[in-house]
């Protein structure tokens, strides 16, 4: 054994007969020896004042306790089975009226131990939000790529005349960028939107004064133009069956 002396840490005379006290108590529960009402706080008064019996001097020399003589106080034997808990949970209670930093003197392995606890804790919580948000935003973009196809669907069966309706239902459910190169893709279909200035890969117009160039343009077609306009629009049913015959291919 090492002497105190030359140890490379001393520890502290309260913390020693802690340990000791602890050791000892265990020690007597093994053997089968009738322990004191409070085991723990008698053996830790005995190895710190050789004295078994708590009193406001042996508290005193507890580091980070004082009790004036004369101040009002919790009794003795309040201080007693606090001190007692205290012992036999090593550190990881501390009930009033103990100091709450007296885990730190006499026990500072429980203060790591809580401390770490606390962390592993915490960073659980932090991970689990983390993965709520990102399935929240992995929800929310697959909910836009639905709308975006839903949208495209369903303006593969307007016309330059009921492109405004269309607009109107999805213009705040599709992004502006998404919205104006589906309806690019979807113009060049139809001759009779060819040389809009707002359908040019150039344009910076928003989506809105492209939908409305369009529709101005509609009013002014001529009964051959509205015709091949719908001629050139799939028929709804046809797409239905060979949708679903793919399907059961």
């Amino acid at each position: 054994m090492i002497p105190k002396s030359l140890s490379l840490v001393t520890l502290l005379p309260e913390r020693q007969a802690a340990l000791q006290a602890i050791v000892s108590v265990e020690h007597a529960r093994q053997r089968g020896t009738r322990l004191a009402r409070h085991p723990y706080a008698a053996a830790f008064m005995k190895q710190l004042s050789g004295r078994g019996r708590v009193s406001v001097q042996t508290l005193n020399r507890i580091r980070g306790i004082y009790l004036r003589p004369r101040e009002k106080r919790a009794p003795l034997p309040e201080w007693e089975g606090a001190l007692d808990i205290f012992l036999s949970t090593a550190g990881e209670v501390c009930p009033l009226p103990l100091p709450g930093e007296l885990a730190t003197t006499l026990f500072p392995e429980a203060v790591f131990r809580r401390a770490e606890r606390a962390k592993h804790a915490a960073d659980k919580t932090i991970n689990h939000a983390t993965r709520r948000e990102r399935q929240a935003a992995d929800y929310q973009e697959r909910q836009l790529e639905n709308r975006i196809r839903q949208a495209e669907t369903e303006l593969a069966f307007r016309t330059p005349e009921t492109l405004r309706g269309w607009f109107a239902i999805w213009c705040d459910s599709v992004p502006e960028n998404d919205m104006k190169n589906m309806i690019a893709a979807w113009a060049r279909r139809f001759p009779s939107l060819k040389g809009l200035e707002t359908l040019q890969p150039y344009a910076g117009d928003v989506v809105c004064e492209v939908a409305g160039e369009i529709h101005l343009r509609s009013l002014h077609m001529d009964s051959a133009q509205k015709g091949m306009n719908r001629w050139l629009v799939p028929n709804k049913l046809t797409a239905r069956n060979i949708s679903s015959q793919g399907g059961k291919k």
